[in-house]
């Protein structure tokens, strides 16, 4: 199927794609090229955040360390740009073992970039319509 997303679209997509295939492939260490300085992740009910490019990495690590990936794909990008700024939003689908048990997670992952100099940095990210189910 052909991608309906301009050139721009297309070159902050493979960005985001960058970024997952850091984590989900076990090299989370190079993350820290993605992110700005003053990053904020946010919990699934936008509750709580992590600040700052080190702690937000460490997510990465500490799930990493705890969790074995068994399956992760994404599909249907949408992405917005708007001078500086661009959001990408997707869904993902993610199956990992944890403490001996399967969990198997979809959702949409939402990231907001910021362009700074030449590159593009994520600023912001977010879950929504997470939906988990654990099975032993």
């Amino acid at each position: 199927m052909k991608s309906k997303l301009s050139d721009s679209q297309n070159k902050l997509w493979t960005l985001a794609q960058q970024i997952n295939d850091c984590w989900h492939k076990g090299n989370p260490s190079e993350l820290s090229h993605f992110f700005h300085e003053e990053v904020v992740f946010n919990s699934p009910d936008f509750v709580h955040q992590i600040k700052g490019k080190d702690n937000c990495v460490q997510t990465y690590f500490d799930f990493l360390d705890n969790s074995e990936v068994l399956l992760y794909n994404t599909n249907n990008p949408k992405v917005e740009l708007f001078d500086s700024t661009g959001i990408i939003a997707y869904d993902f689908e993610m199956k990992y073992e944890q403490n001996d048990k399967v969990h198997h997670e979809i959702g949409t992952d939402i990231l907001v970039f910021q362009k700074t100099e030449n590159s593009w940095k994520v600023i912001w990210r977010g879950l929504s319509n997470l939906k988990n189910k654990t099975k032993k």
